[in-house]
């Protein structure tokens, strides 16, 4: 197991952000998956259909 560290620099000295973790086995494990399953989606093909506007115009109000 090793400790990670990701320091994260602002403008003011004051508002810097120190992220630590654990790096362990199960973590690792974890990653790996993420990083297969986001694969799989990236290779799914979607077709780009057209849907038109769904937008409907605005009624206008009327006077009188």
């Amino acid at each position: 197991m090793a400790l990670r560290t990701h320091t994260i620099s602002k403008k003011k000295d004051t508002h810097n952000q120190i992220w630590e973790w654990e790096e362990t086995p199960e973590l690792l494990a974890a990653i790996e998956q993420l990083h297969k399953s986001s694969q799989v989606v990236d290779n799914i093909r979607v077709p780009r259909l057209h849907v038109g506007n769904m937008n409907p115009a605005q009624l206008k109000k009327r006077n009188g």
